[in-house]
């Protein structure tokens, strides 16, 4: 049997991926910048700081309604007769209004009562650089606001299967947060970091929306679509919001136990965070967003088979991308580390605890890039209960292990906390996943997951082998000896992957072969073209 919305989910995941890779290399350069001028010391772990409840208020309360239950009940309605349209719209202005009330509201609690909040977050923060956090933290509550809006947009721009205006949003972003790095910190001192970051939510609802409008969308003041629409959007957002609620005291834990560490300990944990997200974002997040419309409308329409496929075919996708690239990530990690946020400020002290720590996250870097597919799967069967136990298992495990850690091996020992949870969180919803589906595509799943490690082996005994005769032939004190080394080594490692690949006929490689071409022409049809603050 043939699944047609295998086809356009591969489209839209490389278009999403293709805007994502470009978000995530802006995203560096916005780093690159500020290791540049501030180092990993006590300026960048203000600012990081300074972030976390800003960032918990939007992702509770925004992310929570849009990835548990706006698009799945947008959808629903879009596709329920021929008064969808206008119900949906109904819906989503709703949702809109009463997101920018809560948010607002608590913003403004927020900045009144900042500096009560900071020194909660961080018990280690102390005289100037306590103050500092405060400052930006203070700006910084405006940016909920300003995101709310946009990810509303976001979601109706996905069920529409319109991922254009919705990838280059976050790149955007980046560009605003460097800006403010750049050019307004020389003209109103280190608050302009801050103000970089509100103008950069700013141009992420400004680029998507003249694509909302296109689609009919219009603004009224609507509060409350129906009684049951909220009584449904509550009963799905909630568990959602308990579950981000736990997910949150991960970024706290490292806050919390980071504030009492060495000076830049949480900037460290932040860029090595930051360097193994590339793939979750190109690959992980892409193919999970890519999907959901799709499992979403599958699920309305019944189609459990379908969905199972669907399902299956993108978590194999995710694994042939991400599975490779995590082996050569640990084999280069002080190469990739060094060419990415060696320069200036950045000193080979910052340098060896944010490659170590970096080390120990891309070992999770497989689970990380498909819990996203996998919890969508949950949402779209309109379950948002059983990941939330999940994820609640998972933060319970990685607190237990984060303080005793951190205490013998300092950032590295919360780095393997963080991986360990994520990886018994992918065990958990894969294993519940399949003893709801009644199974996957077993014997193709396990099929494809044999090829691809038998290829990552390949490619990371050549990138091993490749790294000592480029270090002889090049100056490996200086940036381009060891950027030279990172590509050569990296690139040989992956070509040898895709060789070994062929030689297996690996039906991944196909698909993605046969799609690449389809979607450089840009006739990829409808589905041409956390983010979640400032860890995106």
């Amino acid at each position: 049997m043939k699944y047609p919305a295998n086809g356009s989910i591969v489209s839209a995941a490389l278009m999403i991926g293709a805007s994502s890779f470009l978000s995530r290399i802006i995203g560096l350069l916005r780093d690159r910048t500020f290791t540049t001028l501030f180092g990993a010391g006590d300026t960048f772990d203000a600012f990081i700081a300074a972030f976390r409840i800003p960032d918990i208020i939007f992702n509770l309360i925004v992310i929570g309604a849009l990835s548990a239950a706006f698009i799945p009940m947008f959808t629903e309605k879009m596709v329920a007769g021929k008064d969808g349209k206008k119900e949906a719209y109904r819906f989503a202005l709703s949702v809109l209004n009463m997101m920018g009330l809560c948010i607002g509201f608590l913003s403004i609690v927020f900045m009144l009562f900042t500096p009560f909040f900071v020194s909660l977050i961080t018990p280690g923060f102390s005289g100037e650089k306590l103050a500092l956090t405060i400052q930006l933290s203070r700006i910084m509550a405006l940016q909920p606001l300003l995101l709310s809006v946009s990810f509303v947009f976001s979601g109706i721009l996905n069920s529409y299967k319109r991922f254009f205006a919705y990838a280059l949003a976050p790149i955007l972003y980046n560009l605003g947060i460097i800006a403010g790095a750049v050019f307004f910190v020389p003209y109103v001192g280190i608050s302009g970091l801050a103000w970089g970051v509100v103008f950069g939510a700013l141009l992420h609802v400004v680029v998507q929306f003249p694509s909302v409008l296109r689609v009919g969308f219009r603004w009224r003041a609507v509060l409350v679509s129906s009684k049951e629409d909220w009584r449904k959007l509550w009963s799905m957002m909630l568990p959602r919001v308990f579950a981000l609620a736990v997910q949150q005291t991960n970024l706290l834990i490292v806050t919390v136990l980071g504030s009492t560490l060495l000076s830049g300990s949480i900037a460290a944990f932040h860029l090595a965070n930051n360097a193994q997200y590339i793939p979750i974002g190109i690959f992980g997040i892409a193919f999970a967003q890519a999907a959901f419309p799709t499992l979403s409308e599958q699920i309305a329409r019944k189609q459990l088979a379908a969905f199972r496929h669907t399902l299956t075919k993108s978590f194999r996708h995710i694994m042939f991308f991400v599975v490779p690239i995590s082996a050569l990530f640990y084999l280069l990690r002080a190469q990739i580390i060094r060419v990415l946020f060696g320069d200036g400020a950045f000193s080979w002290d910052d340098t060896a605890i944010t490659y170590d720590t970096f080390g120990f996250l891309v070992m999770s870097i497989f689970a990380q890039a498909t819990i996203p597919l996998l919890t969508r799967a949950f949402y779209a069967r309109q379950n948002t209960k059983t990941p939330v136990i999940v994820a609640l298992i998972s933060i319970i495990l990685n607190m237990v292990l984060a303080f005793p850690l951190s205490h013998w091996l300092g950032m590295q020992g919360l780095a393997i906390a963080f991986s360990f949870s994520a990886i018994v969180q992918l065990a958990i919803l894969l294993g519940v996943l399949h003893w709801d589906l009644d199974g996957f595509d077993d014997k193709v799943v396990l099929k494809s997951t044999f090829k691809i490690v038998i290829a990552t082996l390949a490619a990371a005994v050549v990138a091993q082998i490749l790294k000592t005769p480029i270090a002889y032939v090049v100056d490996m004190q200086r940036f381009w000896g060891i950027a030279t080394q990172l590509i050569g080594a990296f690139a040989g490692g992956m070509i040898v992957y895709v060789i070994v690949c062929m030689i297996l006929k690996s039906e991944e490689l196909e698909i993605i072969k046969k799609y690449i071409p389809r979607k450089l022409k840009f006739t990829a049809g409808s589905d041409t073209p956390r983010f979640s603050g400032f860890m995106e």
